[in-house]
């Protein structure tokens, strides 16, 4: 799943959002467990959420049909079995636009399985609308409403309550995901009407030419990526174009995860002498619990 939505909606979904979570699965509550599996290729689950009953729940975030995802899933479940001894429940969130069209079994001699997908947009938003949890709130963006307009308003209204660095950070989440609605517009210019400090022109990360190297810090090198990155590249040479969309994509990282905290550690960031460091800090910061545990890796080696 493209990183820029893959960051956000782990983000919130990490926190808890409490209605969300019982509409999806009955349960309030819980905590999220690391799980990877070493295999010939480091495979990582979405999320895995261990509930209070000991159960476990496997979700995994899909914007696009992924032809082979029963296989998939069918795999995540035995290695997670493998790993906690516990038989998972697994879910797949469809976030994506197009018709849903993936296959949720696989049956053969000996063998019967099913995995539960849920399409969001039939995921009615009106309870998620009335929690007081400002994730439950964001994620309202991506379900089934009857009046567009209502709901971006209303959840814009429920935010505004909120003090102004966390209100900046679920507004900025809001944004990133309304473009999986292709909402962006309508919300950007409700934010716009609010008195908030976020320059929403000059934050418009869904810019054709920069959104691959802000999210996925030229995770391809420079295929994809921001063109500013690419052009100073050719100029500099590989390595200097390369680096620059590493920071780029970082400080993008940095600032959708931990706004102006994780900005404030760009400066030692930009300290990082190699590109192969760069890129383990970039990937750092997908399993890094607090910004804190950053600048404690920051502050000694990478």
């Amino acid at each position: 799943m493209h990183q820029k939505y893959d960051i956000t909606l782990k983000d919130l979904l990490k926190d808890i959002p409490k209605v969300f979570l019982k509409l999806l699965t009955g349960y309030e509550t819980g905590k999220f467990i690391d799980v990877q599996f070493p295999d010939i290729q480091l495979r990582e689950a979405d999320l895995v959420l261990e509930v209070t009953d000991g159960k476990l729940i496997h979700f995994e975030i899909q914007s696009t049909n992924e032809k082979d995802m029963d296989i998939r899933m069918i795999l995540y479940g035995v290695l997670i079995l493998n790993q906690y001894k516990i038989i998972p429940k697994q879910v797949v969130l469809y976030v994506g636009n197009e018709p849903m069209n993936m296959k949720n079994h696989i049956e053969g001699e000996g063998i019967k399985y099913s995995y539960e997908l849920i399409d969001l947009r039939e995921l009615d938003c009106s309870q998620l609308l009335e929690s007081d949890s400002p994730e439950d709130i964001v994620l309202a963006i991506l379900c089934k409403t009857e009046d567009v307009d209502a709901t971006i308003r209303k959840i814009l209204d429920k935010l505004s309550v909120l003090p102004l660095k966390e209100r900046e950070g679920y507004i900025r989440k809001l944004l990133y995901l309304s473009d999986l609605r292709r909402l962006y517009p309508k919300v950007k210019m409700e934010v716009s009407k609010m008195p908030i400090t976020i320059d929403v022109k000059n934050s418009d990360i869904y810019q054709e030419g920069k959104e691959e190297g802000l999210i996925e810090g030229k995770e391809e090198g420079l295929i994809e990526g921001k063109e500013e990155g690419l052009i100073e590249g050719q100029r500099k040479g590989l390595f200097e174009g390369k680096r620059e969309g590493l920071l780029e994509g970082i400080e993008g990282m940095l600032e959708l995860k931990y706004g102006s905290a994780g900005l404030e550690l760009m400066n030692m960031v930009r300290a990082i002498p190699t590109v192969d460091k760069l890129e383990e800090f970039k990937n750092l910061i997908k399993k890094a619990g607090s910004v804190d545990e950053l600048g404690g890796v920051l502050g000694g080696s990478v």
